[in-house]
């Protein structure tokens, strides 16, 4: 019954809190003021360029209220279905309000990321990455 109880609790902790989460993404972040700078859903590169290097910046309004959060990136096919690429894995304080991870795009196309606190959805955005 304990467990139930528990598992009930960690369930509404989780709905509530993906609530009150966002997830943008942004070139640069401010470390000092935790501010993600030049934050859009659209990111040009030059011709010559073969990647883009991008921030994934999660924020809420409550504690994280876990140790570790999951990025899940996905490449979006020309159907518009989602094809995973790779987790990357952060280390966070369980009374962080914010965190950020960078990762490297290497091509041009549609990307979705899911935020995860264990195994439940926290928020999920799309965003496009292209050559000029």
């Amino acid at each position: 019954m304990k467990k139930l109880l528990l598992f009930g609790a960690v369930l509404a902790y989780c709905s509530a809190y993906s609530q009150n989460a966002a997830l943008t993404f942004c070139t640069h972040v401010n470390s000092p003021t935790q501010e993600c700078v030049f934050e859009n859903t659209k990111f040009i590169t030059t011709p010559d360029s073969t990647h883009a290097k991008l921030f994934m910046f999660f924020h809420g309004r409550v504690p994280i209220g876990a140790g570790r959060l999951t990025y899940k990136v996905y490449a979006i096919d020309r159907f518009g279905n989602e094809v995973f690429l790779r987790d990357v894995n952060q280390d966070v304080q369980a009374e962080w309000l914010t965190a950020w991870q960078p990762d490297v795009f290497t091509s041009p196309g549609k990307y979705m990321v899911k935020v995860l606190i264990g195994t439940q959805e926290m928020v999920s955005r799309g965003f496009e990455f292209f050559n000029n």
